[in-house]
């Protein structure tokens, strides 16, 4: 069949060739377009789920955090507290194992804080000075340990919120979620 046999053939058929192409055209415009919206929206439900898992991760280590200075002070007020003997005191050990179990062995300021939890039990017997003399190093390892950790979270928060196209809802030093900014260091 020649060019000219299909054109005459078509133009005789002109009704039944419209009829039939244009619904033909519609099926194939509205299958690529639904599938097209069905993997976006699967990539959009799928950075939403990972930005969210991440979120709650976030939760998690927000509340260790929160632990882990908690039980920083308590150790460290009793360590110092005048005429308590920390080797008598229940409470003392509690907190210097939670903080033992809470902190990653591998934290560059690991040892240095153990050593200082140390300092102060090796100084109950003394005075007051020897207790005292440890408080201002330990408080300074606690905040740049809780300091680092505050930045990861922040750090994890905007990769994921980076990663799930929000970077610019995300201000600055301000976590995601208004859960986090609760004991803030």
């Amino acid at each position: 069949m020649s060019v000219d046999e299909a054109s005459k053939w078509i133009d005789a058929h002109q009704l039944l060739v419209v009829s039939v192409l244009i619904p033909l055209v519609s099926a194939l415009v509205a299958a690529a377009s639904s599938w097209y919206s069905t993997r976006r929206a699967l990539r959009v439900e799928r950075t939403k789920m990972a930005f969210e898992g991440t979120l709650k991760i976030t939760d998690y280590r927000q509340a260790w955090i929160n632990s882990l200075r908690d039980e920083m002070a308590e150790f460290q007020s009793h360590g110092i507290l005048p005429g308590n003997d920390p080797t008598k005191d229940r409470e003392f050990y509690r907190f210097g194992t939670k903080i033992e179990l809470l902190m990653n062995p591998s934290d560059p300021d690991y040892q240095k804080l153990q050593g200082l939890m140390y300092a102060f039990l090796s100084a109950a017997n003394g005075d007051t000075f020897d207790k005292y003399s440890h408080n201002a190093q330990f408080v300074s390892i606690c905040q740049g340990i809780l300091k680092r950790e505050w930045e990861r979270l922040k750090a994890d928060i905007r990769e994921a919120a980076g990663e799930a196209g929000a970077q610019q809802s995300l201000p600055a030093d301000v976590p995601a979620s208004a859960s986090l900014q609760q004991g803030r260091s």
